[in-house]
């Protein structure tokens, strides 16, 4: 899946603040993905996930742990700042957040 990344530690006016990324693995923690640019180790980057379906897209810090060299590109590594959720984890949070609602409407009706 092809994405762009920002820079974290470059000016929004710097062309060089983006990066294009193929993400090829995804887990709750990072992923690992094809660059045909070289990061450096421990670089901050915002990555920019589009939206899928009817979701909305997910801007998630990350920082690279990984970037080798292979022929014509460089497979790299990033780490998320703070892990996904995964699934049940969000479901149940929008069960809480639908029950909140609910009891909120029944205390002030």
């Amino acid at each position: 899946m092809p994405i762009q990344a920002l820079r974290r530690t470059v000016s929004e006016d710097n062309p060089s603040r983006i990066v294009g990324l193929h993400v090829a693995d995804v887990s709750r923690g990072g992923v690992g993905a094809v660059s045909q640019e070289r990061l450096e180790s421990r670089e901050p980057l915002l990555l920019l996930f589009p939206p899928v379906g009817p979701g909305r897209g997910l801007d998630t810090p990350g920082q690279v742990v990984r970037c080798d060299r292979c022929v014509d590109h460089y497979a790299v590594g990033i780490v998320f700042d703070r892990p996904w959720p995964d699934r049940d984890e969000v479901g149940a949070q929008a069960m809480w957040n639908a029950g909140r609602g609910g009891e909120t409407a029944v205390a002030n009706g």
